[in-house]
């Protein structure tokens, strides 16, 4: 399933915090999945459990932009020099009360009620604002910094947020891709945390989801929150696509590789003569498919030939087609009078009938061999981000 391989894809980054927030309704305890114990308590009203979630089935927990928020306590864990914050959200917009507030989606306090790091959903305009409280390696001095996206935050629309920060840049992502980074300059350093905690009831260096710790001072988030996963270290771009792409099923891709040799050899690579091939391509699904078509051309001298741009062919219920020598003449762009190497066929979901037909005649005489080969597919899995 799409939503056993997202959480493969994030545990296998080593988070310090993982909260799938997929609990029942009623529930009190947001389970931490990274095995660091980072367990959270709902708050007794603001927050509606067992909602449809993202991309695989998982429940999300529904904030109500008013009083909902999960409180996590301050541990060793969860205060790394360098960090990484991750969510995807459904955002409902402005707060549904009179105030517009900044909204949360995490939010480490500080006994300042300001934020040791925090990602953010700006309830005025809908742009993501990271913030974060850093000891400058320059000069020692303690700094507030923050960075801002540069494009809203889409209401009702589901959305995959990362923000990481390596000790100089924070970058941003919307949906696996880079949106925005800043250079922090002369501000660069480490995260300045506060651990251990003052006693209770303080919430001091308590992390909050879906809202600040401190009820004083209110930051409700107004939407669907899933999937939070807070790292150590600052996940690579690499990682951070990867992670998207893991919501989405595998689509499977069939490829074929069928041998050509074309045209008139005048006798150095094979002996003297003309050499055909027609491949045929058979559809036997009962719905029209798509497939693509390229030709990559066999050289001598152990030196690669040409490969062709893809040209794309369909193929309605049980219809079949030939790819004859002066098609892959044509796709190939080669001017020659022999060519060989080989055709590619590929083709997304269902498997096609590849029967490739070869035969050759002396220079001055009838057809003097024939050969018929299926070709068997390749099968390949990759992530499917179209899904």
């Amino acid at each position: 399933m799409a939503l056993e391989r997202y959480a493969a894809a994030v545990l296998a980054d080593g988070p310090i915090g993982y909260w799938r927030l997929g609990e029942a309704p009623g529930a009190m305890t947001a389970v931490d999945a990274s095995g660091h114990g980072n367990h959270g308590e709902y708050s007794a009203g603001g927050i509606t459990l067992g909602l449809s979630g993202f991309k695989g089935g998982d429940t999300a927990a529904l904030f109500d932009g008013l009083m909902g928020r999960i409180v996590v306590p301050n541990s060793k864990a969860l205060n790394p020099r360098q960090l990484t914050l991750e969510a995807k959200i459904n955002w409902s917009g402005p707060n549904p009360g009179p105030i517009r507030y900044t909204q949360r989606i995490f939010e480490k306090s500080s006994y300042e009620q300001r934020a040791e790091y925090a990602l953010t959903i700006d309830g005025g305009d809908g742009h993501v604002v990271v913030d974060l409280r850093v000891r400058t390696a320059l000069n020692g001095l303690d700094v507030n910094v923050s960075a801002r996206s540069r494009s809203e935050v889409p209401q009702g629309v589901e959305t995959h947020i990362v923000a990481t920060f390596d000790g100089q840049e924070i970058r941003i992502y919307f949906n696996g891709m880079l949106e925005s980074q800043t250079d922090l300059g002369a501000n660069a350093g480490d995260l300045l945390l506060k651990y251990p905690s003052p006693p209770p009831p303080s919430l001091d260096g308590y992390l909050g989801i879906g809202n600040q710790t401190y009820p004083s001072r209110p930051r409700p988030f107004h939407g669907l929150i899933d999937e939070v996963a807070l790292y150590g270290t600052a996940l690579s771009a690499e990682r951070v696509l990867a992670h998207y792409q893991a919501q989405f099923p595998e689509r499977v891709t069939f490829q074929y590789a069928v041998k050509f040799v074309c045209g008139e050899a005048p006798g150095a690579a094979v002996a003297p003569g003309l050499y055909f091939t027609a491949i045929n391509v058979h559809n036997p699904a009962y719905k029209e498919i798509g497939f693509r078509v390229k030709v990559a051309v066999a050289m001598p001298g152990l030196k690669p030939g040409p490969v062709s741009e893809f040209v794309r062919a369909n193929l309605g219920p049980d219809e079949a087609l030939e790819i004859d020598c002066s098609d892959i003449l044509k796709i190939s762009g080669v001017d020659a009078r022999f060519l060989k190497g080989f055709v590619v066929i590929e083709t997304a979901g269902i498997e096609l009938d590849v029967v490739a037909v070869y035969s050759a005649a002396g220079r001055d005489g009838p057809i003097s061999t024939m050969h018929t080969e299926r070709v068997p597919p390749r099968r390949r899995e990759e992530r499917n981000d179209k899904a």
